[in-house]
């Protein structure tokens, strides 16, 4: 069969029907080259399951057509297309093979057929243990319902089910893609790049992205006569150098694995971004069109850090910016958000926000933690600032000042930071939320120590 043509007709004698017209069919009892054969079709149901479906019949309305519109149907495409009218008529889909259901997937993209696309995405996670190539095939269909779909149910089986056992599944405590490293160093570059250009990837921080690639890399690629294909890759693409760490930006302009122009060019735009409005770092630039400045959703709040000298003392601001939902989300599990770790002198610290119930009364809290044993004994002064509105715009105003010793591992907190924070934030009256964010600053101030000559 060379095609399949499909003419969809309303308002005929017999109702609304589908022809299928099969041509180029060598049948011996045919005078022509073609046979058409007429299925009677609810056009009601038919326009409730698709969407393209009901643009057409709208359309034909509409224009009062004389004659039915005809669809041409590759005849790679004629089974899967039949399969869909089945599934729309019937709600029937008999165990299909990968193949099949990527076909059929592929059709109700086509013809907007959510239904289809859900069941279809459902067979390939659960049924055909194919939750990896979902995120290939999104990019591959057109609809946007059915490209978030597939990332979503796809994201949410790999980065919560426990697959030791399959007949008893169960959800992870590591909810992040890298909770399934292993799996995907295995995987070919195809996949990982679908998997690595997504927005809304779960990992811990675009820190465990560098080095995953890097791993990915080594895994591929371990002779240094192959650095050569690896670079053709790009793999600098599947990066976000905008929230690296300073340390994996210096690390990345020395890596055989990326071109040192393409690298150098992205960290000199990183490093522009880190210090443009350092405050806002966490809105995207309305003039940035590409997805290097969006967020991924990671598990730990990026931060922007300035270092400053001065003769007697070290100083460092942190700034740390909660969107709304980290704050919901802060709020009603009781918990906390803990920033990605910075680095001051030998100490590596990390911001906690977190909320504290003390009887009917809750308080935010802001912590400053020390992520390593140290030795060193002096003492940090610390000083909380918040962005309050002022005017029709905002500015810092200090909310609490402290002190801690790295070597005791203390936490340098401040405690009930913002008074009445809670409530004034859940009935939309908070004058520290500016454009639904709530931008903190941390200086951290040590003194230096003199050397003896």
């Amino acid at each position: 069969m060379a095609a399949l043509y499909v003419t969809v007709g309303i308002g005929a004698p017999c109702g609304t029907y589908i022809s299928r017209r099969s041509s180029g069919v060598d049948y011996s009892n045919s005078e022509g080259d073609s046979v058409e054969e007429v299925i009677a079709v609810d056009s009601k149901l038919l326009s409730q399951e698709s969407h393209l479906f009901r643009k057409l019949f709208n359309e034909m309305k509409t224009a009062l057509l004389k004659e039915p519109l005809t669809i041409q149907i590759e005849a790679s495409e004629a089974h899967a297309f039949v399969a869909l009218l089945e599934f729309i008529f019937y709600s029937s889909m008999p165990p299909p093979s990968y193949e099949e259901c990527v076909d059929l997937l592929m059709t109700a993209d086509e013809f907007q057929v959510l239904s289809c696309a859900h069941q279809c995405t459902y067979q390939l996670v659960y049924k055909l243990n194919s939750a990896l190539s979902c995120f290939e095939l999104c990019f591959k269909v057109l609809w946007v319902e059915v490209k978030e779909l597939l990332e979503t149910k796809a994201m949410d089986y790999v980065t919560q089910t426990d697959r030791t056992d399959m007949r008893n599944s169960k959800l992870k405590e590591n909810h992040d893609i890298m909770s399934i490293k292993n799996e995907l160093l295995q995987q070919p570059f195809s996949r990982i790049k679908a998997l690595f250009l997504m927005n809304y990837l779960k990992v811990e921080s675009e820190d465990a992205v560098y080095d995953f690639i890097l791993c990915w890399a080594q895994t591929h690629y371990p002779k240094p006569e192959d650095h050569c294909s690896a670079k053709e890759l790009h793999l600098e693409r599947l990066i976000r150098f905008t929230y690296l760490t300073r340390q994996k930006l210096e690390d990345a302009l020395q890596c055989d694995f990326f071109y040192r122009e393409s690298v150098s060019e992205a960290v000199i735009e990183a490093l522009a971004f880190k210090f443009w409005e350092t405050y806002r770092r966490r809105l995207a630039p309305g003039w940035c069109l590409s997805n290097r400045f969006l967020e991924r959703r990671y598990k730990r709040t990026p931060i922007a850090v300035n270092r400053l000298w001065f003769p007697e003392f070290d100083r460092c601001e942190v700034y740390l910016s909660l969107a709304i939902s980290e704050l919901l989300g802060i709020f009603h599990s009781g918990g906390r958000r803990e920033s990605e770790d910075f680095q001051f002198g030998r100490q590596l610290l990390s911001l906690v926000a977190s909320c504290k119930q003390v009887g009917k009364t809750f308080s935010f809290d802001l912590s400053i933690t020390s992520k390593a044993e140290i030795l060193d004994v002096n003492v940090h002064a610390t000083r909380f600032m918040a962005m309050k509105k002022v005017g029709d715009g905002g500015e810092f105003v200090e909310v609490g000042t402290g002190t801690f010793i790295p070597a005791k591992q203390e936490n340098s907190g401040g405690n009930d930071l913002l008074p009445g924070f809670w409530s004034q934030f859940l009935f939309g009256a908070c004058p520290f939320i500016l454009d639904g964010i709530l931008h903190l600053r941390v200086e951290i101030t040590c003194k230096r120590k003199r050397q003896i000559l």
